[in-house]
């Protein structure tokens, strides 16, 4: 087929519409993957830091006597 034939310009327009729609969809999935996690990880990393917050300012302290 020649790049002028219109078959080959709705496979291409019919070809981005899919390729937009798997994309929409991918995302989607992220986001609720993300939405489900978050507050987890939010708490997570909350902990560690509080918790390496605590270390340091203990060994601050020590070393300061």
């Amino acid at each position: 087929m020649s790049s002028t034939d219109p078959r080959s310009w709705i496979d291409q327009l019919v070809g981005a519409c899919v390729g937009l729609l798997i994309g929409a969809i991918a995302l989607y999935c992220a986001v609720e993957v993300l939405r489900t996690l978050l507050p987890l990880l939010i708490t997570i990393i909350g902990v560690l830091v509080l918790g390496g917050s605590v270390v340091a300012a203990a060994r601050w302290y020590r070393g300061r006597w």
